[in-house]
């Protein structure tokens, strides 16, 4: 008998149920470590480079089928309410995040580094977050959308617990788990990541989160 139906299933339900609960675990253990060692700016930066080659890029190139890589950072068409679901992250996040209190204080290398920042973040948290679960789950919309969005808010808590949101840790994590939606169901719809990487982007950028290692 042909085990590989059975161990498919089995790493589908992994990389539901337990691979995110690991990936928070671990990840809080190394951040407070970085900090501990170098201090809060210097080790958020070591925790995220941590969280972005060893939890998001390594489980997505080891888990995401080969030939499926390079399909799902294609150049999509989108309707109307995709572009709506596209639009509205980066809209709130420019609207109601810190943007406009910390632009005065950014210069046009703060704004460039906070853009790399942002792509860095984005492409990697969009390539485990919607790419991973979408490949292992096309035609489920549940484990392939829903789930991953709880974790992905979820997840935000451990960045947070070194650096506190301003509108508080719990609506952090409730419009992280929201706007990880947006991105999942687009993901889930065009069969690509493309698009939600740009919204992704986009939104992170508006926080000019370089600032916070200048201050």
């Amino acid at each position: 008998m042909n085990p590989s139906p059975k161990i498919s299933f089995l790493l589908r339900d992994f990389i539901v149920y337990l691979f995110p609960p690991l990936l928070i675990i671990a990840n809080y253990t190394a951040f407070h470590f970085f900090v501990n060692i170098s201090g809060n700016k210097q080790g958020y930066l070591s925790g995220m480079i941590f969280y972005w080659l060893l939890w998001c890029i390594v489980p997505a190139l080891w888990w995401i089928r080969k030939k499926n890589r390079r399909s799902l950072f294609r150049i999509t068409g989108l309707n109307w309410w995709q572009v709506i679901l596209l639009v509205l992250p980066p809209l709130l996040a420019f609207a109601f995040g810190p943007f406009r209190s910390r632009i005065g204080e950014a210069d046009m290398l703060i704004i460039f580094l906070s853009f790399l920042y942002a792509a860095a973040n984005a492409s990697c948290e969009e390539f485990l977050w919607r790419g991973l679960f979408f490949d292992h789950h096309r035609t489920q919309f549940f484990p392939a959308a829903i789930v991953p969005s709880i974790w992905f808010g979820i997840w935000h808590y451990v960045p947070l617990s070194i650096q506190p949101a301003v509108s508080g840790n719990f609506y952090f994590i409730l419009s992280a788990v929201g706007i990880g939606f947006c991105w999942a169901v687009v993901t889930y719809y065009t069969r690509s990541v493309f698009w939600s990487i740009i919204s992704h982007v986009l939104a992170d950028w508006s926080g000019l989160g370089v600032l916070y290692y200048f201050r």
